[in-house]
């Protein structure tokens, strides 16, 4: 604020001097300087490089950020009758600050239309976000429901081990609380409940192959160091 005083002061001198042209060019100068100054950089989106490769494509993702990568979303953007997307929300490690982390998939399409594949939104260690305010919204509201989900998640697991279940009717009952979740639809794949349940999908079938090789003791110290980093990431909860 001190600068800002003393340009304004050092402008209010010399309007009772200058040429109103040039006074005008200042007077814009300035306001540019002040948004500039009010206004926090955007954080930068990871770089994606997209490579096909024998029955599938492997995505390069380098983080050119000083903070961490700890989610990002690729999208298939553009291209005629095929859709694609990669959410990844990884709060326990991330990407690393200048470091490249290669991602293979199944899908062929996406190797063989590399300019359509687009980095789409980005969320750093720091809290900060990146990309399009659209995106970024509904990679940090996917993260905070799979927060409710994670945790209700270890309450059951507790409740299991507790009781003595076996794990294989736990894993039954984790599959049928999966299988409750509406599954997306053509038209409403890209809506907040759509992706929000696709995530939960997500954790659950993790959850259900990890206890065919542990047991429940073991998975669900896992998942409480899972919670607690979700629960512990920014933005803040």
């Amino acid at each position: 604020m001190t600068g800002v005083r003393m340009l304004s002061s050092h402008i209010a001198g010399i309007v009772t001097t200058m040429p109103f042209r040039k006074l005008v060019l200042v007077l814009m100068t300035f306001a540019i300087w002040l948004f500039a100054q009010a206004s926090p950089a955007q954080s930068p989106l990871p770089d994606l490089r997209v490579e096909a490769t024998d029955g599938g494509s492997v995505l390069h993702v380098a983080n050119r950020h000083a903070q961490p990568l700890t989610a990002f979303l690729i999208e298939l953007v553009g291209y005629p009758g095929s859709s694609f997307s990669l959410w990844h929300d990884d709060t326990e490690e991330g990407i690393a600050a200048g470091t490249t982390r290669a991602f293979p998939i199944t899908n062929m399409t996406v190797g063989a239309v590399p300019e359509y594949v687009k980095m789409q939104a980005a969320i750093y260690a720091d809290g900060s976000t990146a990309g399009t305010a659209q995106k970024a919204t509904q990679l940090v509201e996917r993260r905070l429901f799979s927060l409710g989900v994670m945790r209700e998640l270890v309450q059951k697991l507790e409740a299991a081990s507790a009781a003595n279940t076996p794990k294989e009717a736990l894993a039954a009952s984790l599959s049928q609380w999966s299988e409750g979740l509406p599954q997306p639809t053509r038209s409403n794949r890209n809506s907040q409940e759509a992706i929000n349940n696709t995530a939960a999908r997500g954790i659950l079938a993790a959850a259900v192959a990890r206890l065919a090789h542990g047991s429940v003791d073991d998975v669900l110290e896992e998942l409480r160091g899972r919670e607690r980093a979700l629960r512990e990431s920014k933005p803040a909860r």
